[in-house]
């Protein structure tokens, strides 16, 4: 499928080689992939998305923010804050024939062929030993349908007022979610708050911390197997639960309605809370 690409960006000359001849020896991609290297100032991404294709942000250093697009037109703006050195970082953007994933990439070497569904790969070993590395936050808008993942390292994931499925997942900051579909939602050292408008998902859905708190608003008419757990903290439920083994302040397990599809909900340091919309 052939895509509606308008991007506008201003490449450095070096960038712009590097993409018309290809270093010996890098990485070889499938065909049907369109791979393209953009420098992080001032990046201007847009293309037509269909429902059910996927829009993926692969982030490290900085924040994610996503709202819902006003027609079928994805767009990806990236915003350089702070004083880091960014000489090392530039955004590589893989346009696959049932979605794209954009990555910031932190590498001396800036040929195309580190990004890739679910990651980056190839990495400056040393980079984190920098002391002034940059900061990108990535600001973008999801058409209605699309599936929409983001992940960062450090830095907040922020997806408000979606009609997307979402993954979303950090390992220091916050996770915020609101969305007509459902989303999974992961972070180590922040909180979890995710408000879910369908509960027809398969599967396991999981929302998850350690040092922080997880919050879940679900429909009042939601039916699903619910396993929550906590070390330092406490569970408060608005929905009747069937006890199915375990249950207590800091640990339950059973079912919502008929049950059915899986909700795990866990933190370690913090309370769980699930509620009615």
């Amino acid at each position: 499928m052939k895509m509606k690409n308008l991007v506008r960006s201003w490449l450095p000359g070096t960038i712009a080689a590097a993409l018309i001849s290809l270093a010996v020896g890098a990485p070889a991609w499938a065909q049907s992939e369109k791979r393209t290297i953009f420098a992080p100032a001032d990046f201007h991404w847009q293309a037509s998305l269909k429902p059910g294709q996927t829009l993926e942000i692969v982030n490290t250093n900085g924040e994610i923010e996503a709202s819902r697009a006003s027609g079928d037109a994805a767009r990806a703006e990236g915003i350089l804050k702070g004083s880091g050195d960014d000489q090392d970082l530039f955004i590589e953007v893989v346009e696959y024939s049932d979605g794209v994933t954009i990555c910031a990439v932190y590498a001396k070497d800036r040929t195309p062929g580190r990004c890739h569904r679910g990651g980056v790969s190839s990495e400056s070993n040393n980079w984190w030993g920098h002391n002034h590395h940059a900061k990108l936050n990535f600001d973008v808008q999801v058409p209605r349908g699309t599936r929409f993942n983001a992940s960062t390292t450090n830095g907040s994931v922020h997806c408000v007022n979606l009609d997307s499925v979402v993954e979303a997942s950090t390992t220091n900051g916050n996770v915020e979610v609101s969305t007509s579909q459902w989303a999974s939602a992961k972070t180590t050292n922040g909180g979890v708050n995710v408000t879910i408008g369908n509960a027809k998902w398969s599967g396991q859905l999981e929302l998850l911390t350690t040092n922080g708190s997880v919050n879940v608003t679900l429909p009042a008419t939601a039916e699903f197997q619910v396993e929550a757990s906590t070390t330092n903290g406490g569970i408060q439920t608005d929905f009747p639960i069937t006890v199915e083994g375990k249950f207590g302040p800091k640990s339950l397990s059973g079912k919502v309605g008929a049950g059915g599809r899986e909700l795990k909900v866990a933190t370690t340091n913090g309370g769980i809370e699930l509620k009615k919309s």
